[in-house]
């Protein structure tokens, strides 16, 4: 009987595993799931409100995880099943946003805004971790800020992130925060540089759309240049969000290629390729050949949305904020810091390339 009851126990624990996690015997797993959910749908209702549209629905899911934490406590039970939403379920958005890119769209407006957005996705790559690094901040915060500044916030910190060993859920979380933060601050520059230093138009939506953090952001942002104004700095921007599969890919192998030498001495081979971005620029090129019809995109792009806030309330709640206040602060002036330095270098290069 023994026996009989040890054999059935190991068959119930191999059925239970399900994509390399293990499912808890209880219902606690798809708890910590349905905790993300609940607090996504909250996210998604408080998302429009003044003040909080700006920020968009990733980053206030992300406070929203923060605080719940802070103030209810987190039942280390739930802790597998928010890490699931996190991990698995941001690498699922990530696919699915392909379905905002269209390459031919992007190559319609010029090579020109193609090569600005390149340009200052090498300087922030390069400068800001090294800036981060400078100013006290550990090598993997700083690497995943420069990402978030560079390219497309809090999604390209979870596509980073996974480049990363040494990156905790407090790195993660804090670096997707700035982001927001920082944005929604950049959005207020944008409407004193209009009304006091007269960006307008088509410059106006160069700066704005090439280096705001979130779409959201430059949905908020680009109207108040004018007329034209809010489609081109979309555009501007869209081009920086088609640029995350390449450089993602770029540096996994710069990463594997640092490691050579410690994968020769274990015999291990593995290179840490995120292959969920290769689905997203395949979903990107199914949408630029028009086999997306406009509301099947539309509802993909809302599911998308929605796995992210789950995603995001899932690394809110993994966040220690005793952790995050020993470099909160300092990472919100580096943060800041970046922002600007980003604009000067893209009004630099707007110049250099006779974008204005």
């Amino acid at each position: 009987m023994v026996f009989l009851k040890k054999e059935a126990d190991l068959s119930a624990s191999a059925v239970k595993k399900v994509s390399g996690f293990q499912i808890s015997k209880d219902a606690n797993f798809y708890k910590g799931i349905g905790l993300t959910v609940v607090l996504a749908i909250i996210a998604t209702l408080l998302a429009p409100l003044p003040g909080l549209a700006v920020m968009g629905s990733l980053t206030v899911a992300m406070l929203i995880g923060i605080f719940w934490r802070a103030t209810l406590g987190l039942p280390t039970a739930y802790t597998k099943g928010i890490q699931f939403s996190a991990r698995s379920l941001l690498r699922a958005a990530i696919i699915l946003t392909g379905v905002r890119l269209n390459f031919g769209l992007v190559a319609a407006n010029g090579l020109q805004v193609l090569l600005l957005d390149l340009l200052l996705i090498i300087f922030g790559i390069s400068f800001i971790p090294w800036l981060a690094h400078k100013l006290g901040l550990k090598p993997s915060l700083g690497f995943l800020m420069a990402v978030g500044q560079s390219i497309c916030g809090a999604s390209a910190v979870g596509a980073a992130a996974s480049l990363r060993k040494d990156a905790t859920d407090e790195d993660v979380s804090l670096a997707v925060a700035l982001c927001g933060i920082v944005g929604t601050l950049g959005v207020l520059f944008f409407a004193f540089a209009n009304s006091v230093l007269g960006w307008q138009g088509h410059f106006y939506a160069l700066i704005s759309g090439s280096t705001l953090h979130e779409i959201a952001q430059v949905v908020a942002a680009g109207p108040i240049g004018g007329p034209g104004s809010a489609d081109f700095s979309l555009i501007v921007k869209l081009t920086r969000v088609m640029l995350l599969a390449p450089v993602m890919l770029i540096l996994a192998f710069i990463f594997a290629a640092r490691a050579g030498k410690q994968n020769a001495a274990t015999g291990s081979k593995q290179i840490p390729i995120p292959w969920f971005v290769l689905g997203f620029l395949i979903v990107g090129g199914l949408n630029s050949l028009g086999l997306f019809p406009k509301d099947l995109a539309s509802l993909i792009l809302q599911i998308a949305t929605f796995l992210f806030a789950m995603a995001m309330s899932g690394m809110g709640l993994m966040v220690n904020l005793a952790v995050v206040r020993k470099t909160g602060l300092r990472a919100l002036g580096v943060a800041t810091l970046s922002f600007a330095i980003f604009i000067g270098v893209s009004l630099l290069l707007t110049s250099l390339l006779g974008l204005g």
